[in-house]
């Protein structure tokens, strides 16, 4: 049964209303600002019938027009109906441009209201069931890449280009920003799309293994290799291997890679004979190959290898609008998955997504969309569930012993991770951590 919060300094009216909606209608009731904002909070009531005159100054609109703009704050969607008379006319206009619905007039006609209720429920419901129509339509998605600003447009060009030819790309871009999904937009937009899509991180994979996993091993070909075993190349036969974090990769691998990119051939740990492989490699990075050339740590001819095409993702910080655009399609995503009803977000929601600096790019954003969802029940999303400052807020404690060490301890690491290209083993080395434990940090910080 839907929902509907009655605002009314009267209590024979209040009573008078939910006595006539009680059969269509779950009524709630409330005289007075505080008590209403509750309501509407907790029962999540999509429509309000709200008199503008509430204590402690009946006589004004000054409480009432308060309770919309905070209702309106709360729920974008919600449809507030305002009960004024004559002598009213003026506040109730002013409401209507504060968000309002509509204006029922005074003395209530009851019968008149029923008709107008169910009128305002059904489009509400339309609304609600629309959001994911809405979404869709108000972005431009690229096989489920959203954006519509400038730099992501350039990318997605590219990656039509390309696609359907086998030159080998290298995607670079900082930490969280999507090189994954394009790699895969490029794959199901070729010819290969009906053939493997293999990735491997490099980083995640201790050095003394990478090579076998990447070319596979002979039997005997080590101590532990107790059976033949195919590389990631061998099962990417056919369609595309991508390479995360290439700029990890150790020299022996590089120099086998290279091979394969030269002659379409790999040859497995301990093995003798070179196996014909029809795949395409897509590498991607975080860090300036360019200087791992100089330095030695990185083969030049590989490098130009990998790099025929080369797609730069911008960070979330210069892809203006599409912030906000992601943000309700992952909310409406992780409601599905956390079969919760579907939820806006506020206007200084909105404010706080479109000034957040993102130095976690979209990774980031989808952690905190997610908390948000997890953590809160309300209609809309506020800044406070997304973990974010409006300018007004300012912090109402000191922080704690461990807000302290969080803050100096993700300092410390994006500093760390600056100052090194984003490699992460050496990152990990200078911090004396695990690498393991250094992803887990990263997860964690957003980086």
């Amino acid at each position: 049964m839907p929902k509907i919060l009655v605002v009314d300094d009267d209590e024979q009216i209040r009573k008078q209303i939910t006595w006539a909606l009680a059969d269509d209608f779950q009524v709630f009731a409330a005289g007075d600002r505080p008590a209403a904002l509750e309501l509407f909070r907790k029962e999540q009531t999509g429509i309000v019938l709200l008199d503008l005159g509430l204590p402690p100054r009946p006589r004004d609109a000054d409480e009432g027009l308060s309770a919309l703009e905070e209702m309106m704050g709360i729920d974008p969607l919600a449809k507030v109906i305002i009960v004024s008379g004559n002598s009213e006319r003026a506040s109730a206009l002013a409401a209507i441009e504060k968000g309002a619905h509509d204006i029922f007039p005074k003395p209530v006609e009851l019968d008149e209201l029923k008709v107008v209720l169910h009128r305002v429920r059904r489009r509400l419901e339309l609304e609600r069931e629309s959001i994911e129509e809405r979404l869709l339509a108000d972005r431009i998605s690229f096989d489920d890449i959203i954006g519509s600003s400038e730099p992501m447009q350039q990318v997605f060009t590219t990656v039509t280009k390309v696609a359907d030819t086998d030159v080998p790309v290298l995607i670079t871009g900082e930490s969280g920003t999507g090189k994954e999904l394009i790699a895969n937009a490029i794959h199901n937009r070729s010819h290969r799309s009906n053939g493997p899509f293999i990735p491997i991180n490099c980083s995640a994979i201790p050095e003394t293994l990478l090579e076998s996993e990447l070319f596979g091993h002979e039997k005997g070909a080590f101590t532990g290799a107790s059976a033949q075993r195919r590389g990631k190349l061998e099962y990417a036969n056919g369609g595309t291997l991508f390479l995360d974090e290439i700029g990890e990769l150790a020299p022996e691998p590089q120099v086998k890679l290279l091979r394969f990119l030269q002659e379409k051939v790999v040859e497995r740990v301990g093995g003798r004979q070179p196996i014909p492989i029809d795949g395409r490699v897509i590498a991607a990075t975080n860090q300036d190959l360019e200087e791992l050339v100089k330095s030695g740590r990185f083969r030049e001819d590989l490098y130009f290898r990998l790099a025929v095409v080369r797609i730069e993702l911008p960070p979330l910080r210069d892809r203006g609008e599409d912030v906000i655009q992601l943000a309700e399609h992952l909310a409406l995503a992780f409601a599905k998955e956390l079969k919760k009803p579907a939820r806006t977000f506020n206007r200084t929601a909105l404010d706080a997504l479109r000034r957040h600096p993102w130095p976690g790019n979209v990774r980031e954003l989808q952690n905190r969309v997610k908390r948000a969802l997890v953590l809160s029940d309300g209609p809309a999303i506020s800044p406070a569930e997304l973990e974010l400052e409006t300018p007004e807020e300012a912090p109402s404690a000191p922080a704690t012993l461990k807000e302290i060490r969080e803050t100096v301890e993700k300092e410390k690491i994006s500093e760390a991770l600056k100052e090194n290209n984003g490699n992460v083993s050496k990152t990990a080395k200078i911090l004396g951590i695990s690498r393991p434990t250094l992803y887990d940090l990263m997860s964690r910080y957003g980086l």
